[in-house]
């Protein structure tokens, strides 16, 4: 016992660790479906929620980014936030567009003359030129997002897309906000010229606007203080209609009186008042409808027989 030999030191479970460790090294993520550091999943959950005037500098991350933001589930969300389909507002789109051809054709019918220029013109054919696009003020903080994109049909494809029906929408709003920034009693009128449009028209049409500078599409960075100018302006209007109601009333005109109760029913916020003021009126009115000289209230009941008669 007068020798000592070094044992070599042994490290237990050495196999079962080292299989162990390799096996959780093996499993690694599939780097295709990563955008930076997080799946494509995550950045597309992200975009559906932000306000539309967020997503082109979200696009500018990169290229993977940007064909993203294209992505047809973000435009299904904002399109459908804009209610076009569940309201029934799709003419109201297709108006505001006649209208604006209506002041292209104008604006091209005032536009001086211009000299033919021959087809091998170094500078090309300046016949068929169309309508410059608007300047970068026009735009405001949404420069870039559809900018070059026409509101014609004609650019949409056979079967429109969520994005390309959202475009054209947004495109045929955003000209009627710049009459928000007039004083409060010349709004409506600005949005509305003579010839005003019927009263369930406009109601429809400032609905539209109401939808589209909500918390749900945002697509301006100032569309807080436009929402309280139109909101403003749909007070107003919801004050004309109680008095072209109350005037309908008075000459026993039915058909008026349910104009002005659709149209107010169209933009009455029922999140700031929970009594809807016209159809509190229309309510005291019933008796237009329910003369005692007009209908007999015994036809309501049926008899029935019975054994016992």
């Amino acid at each position: 016992m007068d020798k000592w030999t070094t044992l070599e030191p042994v490290r237990l479970y050495a196999s079962a660790a080292t299989t162990g460790l390799r096996s959780r090294n093996t499993h690694k993520p599939d780097l295709s479906t990563y955008i930076g550091r997080l799946p494509k999943d995550v950045h597309l959950l992200i975009i559906t929620y932000l306000p539309v005037y967020q997503i082109p500098p979200y696009s500018c991350g990169n290229h993977a980014l940007s064909r993203l933001t294209r992505d047809e589930k973000v435009w299904e969300a904002k399109w459908n936030a804009l209610g076009v389909d569940e309201h029934g507002l799709l003419d109201v789109l297709d108006e505001l567009e006649a209208t604006a051809r209506g002041k292209t054709a104008q604006a091209r019918a005032a536009a001086p003359p211009t000299l033919p220029v021959d087809a091998d013109d170094e500078f090309g054919d300046f016949a068929l030129v169309a309508v410059a696009p608007p300047q970068a003020e026009e735009m405001g903080d949404f420069v870039g997002s559809f900018h070059g994109i026409s509101v014609s049909p004609r650019t949409l494809p056979t079967q429109a897309t969520f994005r390309s029906k959202y475009i054209r929408a947004h495109n045929l709003l955003k000209p009627l906000l710049a009459s928000l920034d007039s004083p409060p009693h010349l709004v409506l009128s600005n949005i509305f010229p003579p010839p005003e449009p019927p009263l369930r028209r406009q109601s429809q049409t400032l609905h539209l606007l109401l939808l589209y500078l909500s918390v749900d599409v945002q697509p301006l960075r100032n569309w807080p203080a436009l929402r309280s100018s139109l909101r403003s302006a749909t007070d107003r209007f919801e004050a004309t209609l109680l008095a072209a109601f109350e005037s309908a009333d008075e000459n026993k005109d039915e058909h008026a009186m349910k104009e002005a109760a659709w149209s107010s029913w169209e933009v009455w916020d029922r999140g700031q008042s929970d009594e809807w003021e016209i159809g509190h009126v229309w309510a005291e009115k019933r008796e237009v409808f329910y003369e005692s000289g007009k209908w007999d209230p015994l036809k309501n009941f049926t008899c029935v027989t019975h054994w016992s008669c």
